[in-house]
């Protein structure tokens, strides 16, 4: 039987060729169950969830002009973890596929390869093995899973409009440097994960009180930890990337990438880095910055600059030394951290009394080191940190001020 391909989305493409033996795009999320882990009732839900999500049951394969996913049909794999976290997958625990699942006592890990999907549905996904997995515990043989209602689409094609080349905003893409996390201090040979566990509906009160979103709060106290102490004015910009989901703008329930990157900028020249004053900024920057508008504008750059014949048609073997070229040459600090908020993870009430909680965790890289998880299980508002420095004076200052500061 001819195995199913199916072409990457417009935003995945880069992934692949930014692969290295050492550092991969990938995230991770995990799992804190209240007993240990029986590894084949894992496989066994795995095994039953992965029909429902086709892009997952794939490989990343090399065609003429671009990588894409091609139907992947090898004994799916279930091992203990024994990896550090967030390190390129290896063949020997995925047999290709483009995530890794993996148990160690009470935790249930999986870490995805951002060219398959954005962690929205990497979410799903997981929601759904650890949904399956209670349910085989429990002895049910009729699956209570959710309807999804997902589908293999490349949204940026579908809801992207057309554009003229000269329309396009790059500048906006490469940017100017801002302030750097890695030249502060030594690298670590592999990151630390980082989490501070919050009273969900306390940070909810005080985001409102303040007139902001959870996102714009932690944001505002992550920029503040990251600046304190620094000399004033700020002799360069500092600047968060954030993804947005753009399902909440286009209608579309794809099952590949569908995410915006918005950059978050505290400005070269401020000198006032007071909470209140940096939560003001902030606000304002997601206000004027995420908009319908704007993530338009966004997919409709992705579909031109992608879909450009002399893009489209240069052969993989050209277009991927090319590619590494360019980005060397533009290898300037584009974003200083990068923060994730994937929202609430949900599975239904039958479940959650086998589970504690369930976290997400960014990748890093030697330009931004420390980055920045967030999500919500049950009443608890997860912050996860991706440490990838020997000192931790940022990820505690955050701490701090989330259970002092930004609460009083």
């Amino acid at each position: 039987m001819k195995a199913k391909r199916y072409p990457l989305d417009l935003s995945a493409l880069a992934y692949p060729m930014m692969r290295t033996k050492r550092t991969e795009s990938n995230y991770r999320f995990s799992a804190e169950m209240r007993a240990e882990v029986d590894p084949h009732i894992l496989i066994e839900s795995l095994c039953e969830v992965l029909p429902r999500y086709p892009v997952f049951r794939t490989r990343v394969a090399a065609s003429f002009f671009w990588h894409e996913l091609k139907e992947n049909h090898a004994p799916l794999l279930v091992k203990e973890d024994d990896r550090h976290p967030l390190q390129p997958l290896r063949k020997e625990d995925t047999n290709g596929y483009p995530f890794r699942l993996a148990y160690k006592g009470e935790q249930v890990v999986l870490e995805v390869f951002h060219a398959v999907t954005d962690a929205n549905v990497a979410s799903l996904f997981f929601a759904d093995i650890l949904t399956r997995y209670t349910e085989i515990n429990e002895g049910i043989d009729e699956s209570e899973l959710p309807e999804r209602a997902l589908n293999v689409e490349d949204a940026f094609l579908l809801c992207g409009k057309k554009k003229k080349l000269c329309e396009l905003s790059l500048k906006s893409y490469n940017g100017d440097s801002v302030y750097a996390l890695g030249k502060r201090g030594k690298y670590r040979d592999y990151p630390e994960l980082l989490s501070l566990e919050l009273p969900l509906d306390e940070v909810k009160a005080a985001a409102k009180k303040c007139g902001v979103t959870i996102t714009e709060y932690v944001a505002a106290a992550y920029l503040s930890a990251i600046t304190q102490g620094e000399p004033l004015p700020l002799k360069k910009a500092v600047c968060l990337f954030i993804p947005i989901d753009l399902r909440r703008f286009f209608k579309t329930q794809t099952m590949q990438n569908f995410v915006a990157f918005e950059r978050i900028f505290l400005p070269k020249g401020e000198s006032d880095l007071s909470f209140e004053r940096v939560l003001s900024i902030v606000h304002e920057e997601f206000s004027s910055k995420i908009t319908a508008q704007n993530m338009q504008s966004h997919v409709d750059d992705v579909r031109r600059a992608l879909t450009l014949p002399i893009v489209k048609y240069t052969p993989l073997f050209i277009k991927q030394p090319l590619f590494k070229l360019v980005k060397c040459l533009l290898n300037k600090v584009r974003q200083t951290a990068i923060l994730s908020n994937v929202g609430r993870i949900e599975l239904p009430e039958r479940a959650m009394k086998y589970i504690k909680n369930v976290k997400f965790f960014l990748n890093n890289g030697k330009n931004a080191p420390v980055n920045l998880a967030v999500n919500t299980f049950g009443d608890t508002l997860n912050i996860n940190v991706t440490n990838g420095l020997e000192e931790r004076d940022i990820p505690n200052r955050l701490f701090a001020i989330l259970t002092s500061q930004g609460r009083k």
